[in-house]
């Protein structure tokens, strides 16, 4: 089972390949989600230094807002 925990663990470690496998299988239980609305730009992460960037800047923002919830 995928958390959005682990897909935004493996977007702030820059593991493209693993977040797009893990994108995919959420994104069929959840298609809703904001994860599932990435899955293309996780698709192409490990090509396009913009879909990268914009890639860490969202995990950097989910993990904050998934810390403060915990707070």
């Amino acid at each position: 089972m995928v958390t959005e925990t682990m897909i935004v663990i493996a977007l702030r470690q820059k593991n493209w390949e693993a977040a797009a496998e893990m994108v995919k299988e959420y994104a069929e239980k959840k298609p809703e989600s904001e994860i599932a609305k990435i899955a293309a730009a996780v698709g192409t992460a490990e090509k396009s230094v913009k879909a990268a960037w914009l890639l860490s800047i969202f995990s950097e923002i989910k993990w904050r807002e998934m810390n403060e919830v915990e707070l």
